[in-house]
């Protein structure tokens, strides 16, 4: 039995602009959560690209088990898909409980009851503030403000639609 880490990225912006300041700060939270479990068992850690980019150039002191990355027919990443990827991981290698590294603002929330609802544990692990990327070369506008996070997912309870063609389409 072991701990899964699991880290969903945040806001995205063109290449090579990413990893953008939030997947930084993610990427930050994501070592400081390894070192916290290290030592007290197995860990298996799985982490959106654009967080995985950021592990990766600052030397972060683990393997990561699997990056998960863009869709190769260019359907939207989203986080269902991520936490689809993390739990096969997570099945293979017998962990029970998880770890969610994600923006604290309504992110979180929603991510901790997807993982609970497939029957893991979620560890509490304290997020610190993540920042909101409210810069133009944020291509996730819903991702620039507290506010639009909270218009976003209010479309989303609703069904509207939301979407990936190799950027992410204006809401």
């Amino acid at each position: 039995m072991g701990v899964g880490i699991v880290c969903f990225s945040f806001g995205l912006r063109a290449e090579p602009e990413e990893p953008n300041p939030s997947n930084w700060a993610l990427a930050e939270a994501a070592t400081n959560a390894y070192a916290s479990y290290q030592g007290k068992g197995p860990i298996a850690m799985v982490s959106q690209w654009e967080v995985n980019k950021a592990l990766v150039r600052m030397r972060a002191p683990f393997a990561v088990d699997r990056s998960v990355e863009l869709n190769v027919d260019g359907s939207y990443l989203d986080s269902k898909g991520v936490w689809e990827e993390a739990k096969a991981v997570f099945e293979q290698k017998s962990v029970t409980e998880v770890v969610i590294i994600a923006q604290p603002f309504l992110h979180l929330t929603s991510l901790k009851q997807m993982v609970k609802s497939d029957g893991y544990g979620v560890l509490n692990f304290k997020i610190p503030p993540i920042l909101f990327d409210d810069s133009a070369k944020n291509t996730q506008p819903w991702t620039r403000s507290k506010l639009r996070l909270l218009i976003y997912a209010v479309r989303l309870k609703l069904g509207l639609s939301h979407g990936h063609d190799g950027r992410q389409q204006v809401v």
